[in-house]
């Protein structure tokens, strides 16, 4: 797959980025709220990135050094195989577009999965173009899926996403033997976690009773229709959300709303605990303990409200710093807290930062119209390479929109597929000259 001399330009570019990257500007701390969660093998995460960060140290080797490496070879690796795909121009606008984004390197600078998470994904992408049926492509093809499932919880939805492509692409793919590479990894996994941790858990509860407690200010939540037990714990957090959806219905600009309502939510997952007494605290408990059954009363009771919190969150994922502009003319309620809910993220008033807000909305608006064209060609029969990366980054970008909140930070992982995506689909429309061409 790789000659000597692809070899020593891999090697020789990838250096070159690992030297851009580290000395390009960070937009984040190097330890975040979620730092000491791996460093201490919490056991709302998965063990494999606690496992690096101690294997690393017993080598006497610095971890960001680490990070930036491995990030700057899945780029390389990636744009090599856009180039033995495409072309030249394809590979080079993507490689200038992912490495002149700062704040998507400056994940490999920080204590988080993250740097790791896209360089898999990166690798997975380049294996994925690349479609060489060699036993040795086909096993380092279903590594990277295993460790990607292992290494962080929505990695699953990632390898789903793969996997889905190989099926839409109608590649002869030996699933089974994927699915036990797969699971040898989950097994390596679980007995790493469990030298380390007692018991599993998540943050699934904290995600659900967020969107619970904060969509219970709005007007349309009746407390009447859920049981009981909860109506005493839902009261309070109708009092403690209320003032804060009438101030977002006050906000005109968009992009600022949905921000601040993904910050709103983070408080209602983490600090309206702290609100609570000692007999809410167990009502919590409770709901916590019984999340699926919490979700389902939502759905039934406010589908629509839980429908029109994802599509927002949806284009969240889209927007950042808004909120700070905002912030230093206007008065919000939960000021402090939405300080707080900013998770050491570095916003600072600059023109690259201008620049990067609305280069990503008109990059949100272009993603959207070229998926619905590429949706209605697939309908049509017209198999187009673009619409398996236009499709796989949304599906991903769903699921966390309606599991979660939104920050810009969820939309990272895809970064490179979107842009990728992008340019194929721009090649292909000068290839046919007209989108809705009929002629292959």
């Amino acid at each position: 797959m790789i000659n000597s001399r692809s070899f020593i330009s891999i090697s020789l570019i990838t250096l070159l980025s690992f030297m851009i990257i580290y000395y390009s500007v960070s937009f984040l701390d190097y330890k975040l709220p979620d730092s000491s969660s791996y460093l201490n093998y919490s056991p709302k995460y998965k063990s494999f990135y606690p496992f690096l960060i101690n294997f690393v140290d017993s080598l006497n080797l610095n971890l960001t050094y680490v990070q930036i490496l491995f990030l700057s070879f899945s780029i390389v690796f990636l744009i090599f195989s856009i180039f033995k795909k495409y072309n030249l121009f394809i590979s080079l606008v993507l490689y200038i577009a992912i490495i002149i984004n700062f704040f998507y390197t400056s994940f490999s600078k920080t204590i988080l999965t993250e740097s790791i998470f896209f360089g898999l994904i990166n690798i997975g992408i380049g294996l994925f173009v690349i479609n060489n049926s060699k036993n040795l492509n086909y096993y380092f093809y279903c590594l990277i899926l295993a460790l990607l499932f292992s290494i962080k919880s929505i990695g699953f939805i990632v390898v789903l996403c793969f996997l889905f492509l190989n099926f839409l692409r109608k590649d002869k793919f030996n699933y089974l033997k994927c699915f036990l590479i797969i699971l040898l990894f989950v097994v390596l996994e679980n007995i790493i976690f469990y030298k380390k941790n007692d018991i599993r858990s998540s943050v699934l509860g904290e995600m659900i009773l967020g969107k619970i407690f904060f969509l219970s200010g709005k007007q349309s939540f009746e407390i009447q229709k859920y049981p009981e037990i909860y109506k005493a714990i839902l009261q309070k957090s109708k009092n403690y959300f209320v003032i804060v959806h009438n101030n977002l219905n006050e906000i005109k600009s968009f992009p600022t709303k949905v921000e601040l309502k993904s910050d709103y939510e983070v408080i209602a997952q983490f600090q309206f605990y702290e609100e609570l007494n000692t007999e809410e605290k167990k009502i919590y408990q409770h709901m916590y303990n019984n999340k699926i059954l919490i979700l389902g009363y939502l759905l039934k009771n406010n589908f629509i409200d839980y429908l029109n919190l994802s599509i927002s969150h949806f284009f969240g994922q889209w927007v950042a710093g808004f909120k700070q502009e905002y912030l230093k003319k206007n008065y919000l309620p939960k000021s402090e807290q939405i300080l707080l809910s900013s998770g050491g993220i570095k916003i600072t008033d600059s023109l690259m930062i201008k620049i990067g807000q609305n280069f990503l909305i008109v990059l949100f608006a272009f993603f959207q119209i070229i998926f619905l064209i590429s949706l209605i060609r697939f309908f049509l029969n017209k198999k187009d390479d673009s619409f398996y990366f236009i499709i796989f980054s949304q599906i991903y970008l769903l699921v966390v929109s309606f599991v979660n909140i939104s920050t810009v930070r969820y939309l990272m992982p895809m970064y490179p597929i979107i842009i990728l995506a992008c340019l194929i689909f721009l090649k292909e429309i000068v290839k046919k000259k007209y989108v809705f061409s009929t002629r292959y």
